[in-house]
């Protein structure tokens, strides 16, 4: 009878053998990259959204159909940036191998960034809606887009410029809405890059100011810092960031 349950129990010991631990576990020694940004005065930067995929760990997921299908692993850390002394740099480093038994690797890491006092530009705003920027280091999909990004590589310096922009909301959300806005959505996928400083350039005394329509069909009314409008029935012109960065 003893014999008999032991063999009974390995099949119970086999399986359990095989369920590994999903925790992160980096080498003391491995690579990292520096992400690292030039805080402007009135922006705050919030934590990062880090993304590790295993190929070993995957996830069993249902198709459109029922069908179970699986794909890579997913494993979110949230990273705060460190502020760095001498200067306005906030920074931290992240590990590209995510070690562990599931042998988690650097998938995306995403941030955002918005006004820290939305009071500044209008004491009735009611939201403060942060924009963002990512960063891919494999195959796999970024968390926002459409899968299009820009090729880096090696020790990477961004600057991009960046406006106030308030939407007084007439007909769904019935209140004011700063956005920090930009020309574009901001998605790189990196190769062999060990630092990747992000340095955005905030013209807040530069606000673009949106009057929404109160009924359908009627104009979206654009207001530019020099006072010059723009008007539209299908909604908000593009903003023409030309023209922002031409004013002093």
């Amino acid at each position: 009878m003893k014999i008999v349950n032991v063999f009974c129990l390995l099949p119970l010991l086999a399986l359990s053998g095989c369920v590994l631990s999903e925790d992160l576990s980096p080498p003391a020694d491995g690579k990292t990259v520096k992400v690292a940004v030039v805080k402007p005065a009135d922006v705050d930067i919030l934590p990062m959204d880090v993304i590790y995929r295993s190929e070993k760990c995957r996830d069993k997921i249902f198709t459109s159909t029922g069908a179970i299908t699986s794909r890579a692993g997913y494993h979110l850390r949230t990273v705060p940036f460190n502020l760095e002394k001498g200067n306005d740099i906030v920074s931290n480093n992240i590990s590209l191998d995510g070690g562990g038994q599931c042998e988690w690797k650097l998938s995306n890491i995403r941030f955002q960034f918005k006004f820290s006092n939305m009071a500044k530009f209008g004491a009735d705003i009611k939201k403060n809606i942060p924009n963002d920027i990512v960063f891919v280091f494999d195959q796999n999909s970024p968390p926002r887009g459409d899968g299009h990004y820009e090729d880096i590589s090696g020790d990477i310096v961004i600057k991009k410029d960046y406006y106030p922009l308030v939407r007084n909301d007439r007909m769904i959300d019935h209140a004011k809405i700063l956005r920090l806005i930009n020309k574009d959505m901001l998605t790189y996928r990196v190769g062999n890059s060990v630092s990747l400083l992000f340095e955005p350039n905030v013209h807040s005394d530069k606000v673009v100011n949106v009057l929404g329509p109160e009924k359908f069909g009627e104009d979206s009314i654009t207001t530019y810092p020099d006072g010059t409008q723009t008007t539209n029935a299908k909604g908000p012109d593009p903003i023409n960031f030309e023209k922002l960065k031409s004013m002093k």
